[in-house]
């Protein structure tokens, strides 16, 4: 159900969640999607030489707590993994419980705060080593 996608596949999901969003060329970006019949989940992440970061996950308001994170999750992780990454981070809203859970499951720390970071949200730099 996990396969490889390019943005331009994802642009019309991810504008229902984020109305601004434009497609833009990022070479160090890879996208996994979650299908069933039709589109229901995406990660993005960027990978630059040994270190990763986890752009975003969004899944289908419908959809969700039903596993479609942690599936798309695993998947980047297993391959982060397999292209010798060794450190991957991510920012999560301090507030985002259920993402944070999720992180904390797989093995990630939060590292610092950041004031402010989601407008007058706050949020979470959250890193996990792979060996």
């Amino acid at each position: 159900m996990v396969k490889e996608a390019n943005r331009k596949e994802v642009e019309f999901f991810l504008k229902k969640y984020f109305p601004k969003y434009t497609t833009t060329y990022d070479p160090f970006e890879k996208i996994f999607i979650y299908e069933k019949k039709e589109l229901i989940g995406v990660i993005s992440i960027s990978i630059i030489y040994e270190r990763a970061e986890i752009n975003y996950i969004v899944v289908d308001e419908e959809n969700r707590r039903n596993k479609i994170g942690t599936k798309l999750l695993e998947y980047a992780l297993n391959y982060m993994k397999n292209k010798k990454i060794s450190i991957i981070s991510l920012e999560v809203n301090t507030n985002n419980v259920p993402a944070i859970k999720l992180y904390e499951k797989y093995g990630f720390k939060i590292k610092t705060v950041r004031k402010n970071y989601y407008g007058h949200d706050d949020g979470y730099l959250m890193t996990k080593e792979l060996r």
